[in-house]
């Protein structure tokens, strides 16, 4: 998440962004309030408020928020998984509190959102991204189109040349987190990587750079949808003041290449799994999707950098 709201003190905002990236490496592990206020440091009572205050949602509402819109992808992506291994997976500790937490929140049970189609899915989904702030500005058109049946723009999208099934290494990155509600978000984080990364000799000409997708505006808000700027960590470093640390793992991926905007990602993205993982002998292992940029993208508008895209997947079940 992207703390927007910069009268945040600086050792505030540093102690949520550390919490924040514990939450999103552990959605479904122990994210309690007293957990969570040991890693920032502080009590949980100012740690909440210090949270609340740069979040704009409680620690409870930011986390049940987070396993829910998982949850809700979970059931599209992986339509013969059980719901209560989803539940489970999610985070819930039982299958009954997270039916009754599904229904309070989308409105309908999780095996009736798992049926539905495009349409009567968009139908679900709209009110809860027209109550955004967003959707009074200019990009109205182009984040509403992502929830109004996506299926309908796969008919004839061809991914060319077609996805390939291939192992990767493992990277460890150094990253900042920004949010997907405007395209150039994405460049100024970048940009701000790159301004801590050189000064420390990290960034080099022959420097990777990832961009890790853990949202889509299917099932989040765009405010909402977390993006993280990475860049490759030659050495082994376990923690940097003021940054973040993540390890993208060595794995089979489906791996394509494109250059386009986020909207040509996301229809990329849906036709890979509904058109090509099955036919290929595969399934999506884990809702995450990886950038491999061919080049830095702090000095080239994102829209005009070819990168790899590289999808977790596992032998069809």
């Amino acid at each position: 998440m992207h703390i927007r709201d910069h009268s945040v003190k600086p050792e505030y905002r540093q102690a949520v962004l550390k919490v924040l990236h514990y939450i999103s490496q552990n959605l479904s592990g122990d994210v309690s309030l007293e957990r969570l206020a040991n890693i920032a440091n502080y009590s949980p009572f100012h740690f909440q408020r210090i949270f609340s205050a740069a979040i704009s949602e409680s620690p409870k509402q930011y986390i049940m928020r987070l396993r829910l819109e998982r949850a809700a992808h979970h059931l599209k992506v992986f339509g013969t998984l059980p719901v209560v291994e989803i539940a489970t997976g999610c985070g819930f500790s039982s299958a009954s509190i997270f039916s009754r937490a599904f229904k309070n929140f989308y409105k309908v049970t999780a095996e009736e959102f798992r049926a539905m189609s495009s349409d009567d899915l968009s139908s679900i989904l709209k009110p809860v991204q027209k109550n955004d702030k967003l959707f009074k500005s200019g990009n109205t058109d182009f984040w509403t189109d992502q929830i109004t049946n996506p299926m309908d723009r796969l008919a004839n999208l061809q991914i060319s040349p077609p996805p390939t099934i291939k192992p990767s290494r493992s990277f460890k990155i150094a990253c900042i987190q920004t949010t997907l509600s405007y395209p150039e978000n994405i460049s100024f984080a970048f940009k701000s990587l790159v301004k801590w990364a050189i000064p420390r000799e990290i960034a080099t000409p022959e420097s990777k750079y990832f961009g890790v997708w853990l949202d889509v505006p299917f099932y989040t808000s765009p405010d909402k949808c977390r993006y993280i700027a990475g860049i490759e960590l030659k050495n082994d470093v376990k923690t940097i003041k003021g940054i973040d640390i993540l390890t993208i793992p060595e794995m089979k991926y489906a791996s394509f290449f494109i250059k386009g905007n986020l909207e040509s990602v996301l229809n990329h993205l849906l036709a890979l799994n509904h058109k090509y993982i099955g036919e290929m002998g595969y399934e999506i292992s884990d809702i995450i999707c990886y950038e491999l940029f061919d080049e830095c993208p702090a000095y080239k508008s994102y829209d005009e950098i070819s990168r790899n895209i590289l999808v977790p997947v596992r032998t069809r079940r």
